[in-house]
């Protein structure tokens, strides 16, 4: 399915799911029977159908919606497609709330999106469905594990074993919890036994990669772990790498390296002055955190969250769900650098909508902060639609940052898939910290650098600079970080930050070092030049 229907997919759902997450199942089956913007769209039910005909051999008969949409969505969540997926499960539920599989692929696939409180509810309806069933039990044990609730998942997944001794997702749930415990032998013998058999499926065989290399980084192992890394990436690249021909026009990579090209030749002047202030906003200050992943951007969020006069939203694209087409090409740049301001109030417009609705209260006087680590490539929106806009930019030892992007498992979306490779990896980040060096020198935004191994070293002290940048008195609050991010551990990032501040995650590099090799030519002038040479 195209894009735009996507949007509509989950635009018209929306309402279903917060419904069905309530446990509203009357309104979330009227809601959904509502939803005919997206079902009675031409040809959208036909290319359904035809998906399923063509990789299952399902032909269901007309009554069958509910079963439509639960095939459906687990096609779709095998091809990576995990938006539609939840989309089209969410329809099967609303339609027929009280069917274990449905139920079980719905929380396998809010699991895989990191969704856990929706993954828990969906399990526990599935447990109360067949209280016999093994399988919601070692999933309920697997969020445990996720939540970092070790002894709620070695429970789980013991009495999930009690019924069905080989189950996989209950021995990675305990394997998760020996990690937690410090037992990382254990783990990494328990995952090595796994994949021996040749009966694990392709998820599986992620999973257990994913965490027989994080054993074996705990048992200081490098060498291995990284080639545990690898592998497991090899089978995303792959699994993944169909859905991304086929949906992107451009590489993410590729756009990074369009965008500096037209810079170079482009007319400076009209980028080097502001255009009309942002009349729209009902906020104090507006600020844009950004660098690139793992380069400290979840710490700062984290923080700045924890001041009362601050919100902040966490990596949800409006800029481009706004105005992200005016970087599609030359002609649209060209229009960007010219935009009227009837154009750029209409961007405006549609980007505050969308983040009142995300942020769900007022704005009014707040100082926001619209956390994404690349928008670093969209900085000439801003600068032409949001001028008085501040910006953020975290910064980390590239050698760090790569390497933490290869080892760590992110859902995989246009720009998540380049760090599938190492080189890949260390080619992104290059192009995306040339073009933000270009924009830099060029667009007339102010700019405040936030380097994760001094927040590390001197919290309250780099705090209070960010505080005073964006606006905001200093407010010991900030120290919550780490609660906030228990609150809602979504991210790799989020979980490390759970523990607290610590310096384990500085110089990682060093470990790695013989396996970063392939990578240190193409970061180097990177590392010299933020002046980590000597580190």
């Amino acid at each position: 399915m195209h894009s735009t229907e996507r949007e509509a997919q989950i635009e018209a759902l929306a309402e279903v799911r917060e419904a069905a997450t309530r446990g509203e199942l009357t309104a979330a089956h009227e809601l959904a029977l509502a939803a005919k913007r997206w079902v009675e769209q031409p040809g959208v039910m036909q290319r359904v159908l035809n998906d399923l005909e063509r990789e299952t051999g399902f032909r269901p008969g007309a009554s069958a919606a509910p079963e439509v949409w639960r095939r459906y969505g687990g096609l779709s969540a095998r091809a990576g497609n995990l938006a539609d997926a939840q989309v089209a499960l969410d329809l099967a539920l609303a339609l027929e709330p009280d069917v274990y599989r449905t139920r079980i692929d719905a929380g396998t696939v809010a699991f895989m999106r990191a969704e856990l409180p929706t993954a828990q509810l969906h399990f526990e309806r599935a447990a109360a469905l067949k209280p016999a069933e093994p399988e919601p039990l070692a999933s309920l044990a697997a969020v445990a594990a996720r939540q970092q609730r070790h002894g709620d998942a070695r429970e789980l997944a013991e009495r999930a074993l009690a019924l069905r001794p080989g189950l996989v997702t209950a021995h990675m749930a305990i394997a998760r919890a020996d990690l937690l415990e410090g037992l990382a032998a254990r783990a990494e013998a328990r995952m090595s036994e796994l994949l021996a058999s040749s009966a694990l499926n392709e998820a599986q065989r992620i999973g257990a990669l994913d965490l027989r290399a994080d054993a074996l980084d705990a048992l200081d192992r490098p060498a291995d772990a990284f080639a545990n890394y690898t592998s497991r990436n090899a089978i995303l690249e792959r699994i993944n790498a169909p859905r991304v021909a086929a949906e992107l026009r451009e590489r993410s990579i590729d756009q990074a390296r369009r965008l500096a090209r037209w810079f170079e030749s482009a007319p400076p002047e009209p980028w080097r002055t502001k255009p009309g202030a942002d009349k729209v906003r009902v906020v104090r200050e507006h600020v844009f955190l950004m660098g690139f992943p793992r380069s400290g951007t979840t710490l700062l969020e984290k923080t700045l969250a924890c001041h009362p006069d601050i919100s902040t939203l966490e990596e949800v694209d409006h800029l481009s769900a706004a105005a992200g087409g005016l970087l599609a090409s030359d002609a649209a740049l060209r229009q960007l650098a010219n935009l009227n301001p009837t154009q750029a109030d209409a961007i405006r417009e549609a980007y505050w909508r969308g983040v009142e609705t995300s942020v769900g209260t007022s704005l009014s006087g707040r100082i926001l902060v619209d956390k994404l680590p690349l928008h670093t490539i969209a900085m000439p929106l801003i600068a032409r639609i949001f001028p008085d806009a501040k910006i953020l930019f975290g910064l980390r030892d590239p050698r760090d940052v790569v390497l933490s992007c290869f080892r760590r498992r992110f859902q995989v979306n246009a720009a998540m898939f380049e760090l599938l490779t190492l080189e890949g990896a260390a080619r992104y980040y290059a192009a995306v910290m040339s073009l933000a060096r270009q924009y830099r020198s060029l667009l007339p935004l102010e700019v405040h650098e936030v380097r994760h191994e001094a927040m590390v070293a001197d919290f309250e002290g780099e705090a209070r600079k960010t505080l005073a940048f964006v606006g905001a008195e200093w407010n010991p609050a900030v120290h919550g970080f780490a609660e906030r991010a228990r609150a809602r551990a979504v991210t790799p990032s989020d979980l490390q930050l759970t523990r607290g501040l610590n310096a384990d995650g500085l110089g990682q590099w060093r470990r790695y070092e013989a396996s970063l090799a392939p990578a240190m030519e193409i970061i180097e002038p990177w590392i010299t030049h933020y002046g980590y040479a000597q580190a």
